[in-house]
């Protein structure tokens, strides 16, 4: 089946506005292959981000900005769509499923302000992984999607979980194996679009939530393409919110539950939203395009054995007061009073 003419993905231009950027490792993959001593020089300058920050950039990795603009503009189109259309297949909370279309249903607090965003999740196209029926309008586009999602598994995902196996002393396909791609699991690439809200709708939801959260899983990409409208923040080690930066060719991984979990916490998973654009972009959409590792299926959740972890006798998460506790998984909010809040709320 040939694929329909869309349109091309234009990202809308950066802000122009003053902004607080945190500051990440960039972990450049292209020296990744080219020897043992590259790869522990890799996991050196990867540890300080994946110990207190759980957020760090990648570039050298190969993935090209026409194969992620592509994946966008795909993105952009289904949501030009009728709503009888995305609704076709929707996410399934209560079974337990991310799949699917998820529509901005739920309500903010007290108030009549809805959600600002809808997402279109896609599992891996494997044997194992392809177990959710697709929305017509995607079936055409289905090949490119899977070439897509292999390729982050075999030019980022693969290569970070060796860098994190070699920082925890563990051999170099510990991880690789407990995520194999061929496996199951519950991988998923997200198509996720925010849409602006009128300044009356900022009024009558200030002071009511915090959307921080941590993510489930291993990890999570983000595309720089998708960060030209800002609005991604993590929270720091001290406690502060701030910006995370569009770098070119870059994609923005940020680690997740599964291991801290697996780690007993020496891996950071962060406490991360998306907030309210600075004035010159509030008026944006921001399509965001990202892909969420899981554990598989049949890798039990253990702590992993790492001489490292026992040399220093790393026993559990470090001690923290009750507002670093983060509620888990994608789409959690926060209450106010268990988190500082910056300047200007989702």
């Amino acid at each position: 089946m040939g694929q329909p003419d869309i349109p091309p993905y234009i990202p809308h231009p950066p802000t122009k506005c003053e902004i607080d950027y945190a500051p990440l490792a960039i972990i450049d993959l292209s020296t990744f292959d080219r020897s043992p001593e590259d790869r522990a020089r890799l996991a050196h300058q990867l540890k300080d981000a994946a110990h207190h920050t759980g957020f760090w950039v990648v570039t050298g990795h190969g993935i090209t900005d026409a194969e992620v603009n592509k994946q966008l503009a795909i993105g952009q189109a289904f949501y030009k769509t009728p709503i009888e259309e995305k609704r076709q297949y929707p996410c399934n909370f209560a079974e337990g499923s991310y799949l699917g279309y998820r529509e901005p249903v739920r309500f903010i607090a007290d108030t009549n302000v809805k959600e600002n965003h809808e997402s279109l999740n896609i599992a891996k196209f494997t044997e194992s992984g392809c177990r959710f029926p697709l929305h017509s309008f995607m079936i055409p586009f289905q090949d490119e999607i899977a070439r897509f999602q292999n390729k982050l598994w075999e030019l980022v995902l693969k290569k970070l979980l060796v860098l994190l196996a070699i920082l925890l002393e563990l051999p170099e396909q510990y991880f690789v194996e407990r995520h194999e791609y061929d496996k199951a699991s519950d991988d998923y690439l997200c198509y996720k679009l925010y849409h602006p809200r009128t300044d009356e709708q900022w009024r009558a939801i200030e002071g009511k939530f915090r959307p921080g959260h941590t993510d489930f899983g291993s990890m999570t990409l983000v595309f720089s393409q998708t960060q030209t409208v800002t609005g991604l923040q993590i929270r720091t080690p001290s406690g502060e919110w701030k910006h995370v930066k569009s770098i070119p060719d870059g994609i923005t991984v940020n680690a997740g539950d599964t291991l801290a979990m697996i780690t007993k916490g020496y891996i950071k998973s962060t406490v991360h939203a998306v907030q309210r654009p600075p004035p010159d972009q509030d008026n944006f959409d921001r399509l965001a395009l990202l892909y969420f590792l899981r554990l598989s299926n049949d890798a039990p959740v253990i702590p992993a054995p790492s001489p490292l972890l026992q040399r220093i006798r790393w026993a559990q998460e470090e001690k923290s007061d009750a507002r670093d506790q983060p509620v888990r998984g994608e789409g959690k909010y926060f209450k106010l009073e268990s988190i500082s809040q910056p300047s200007r709320l989702l």
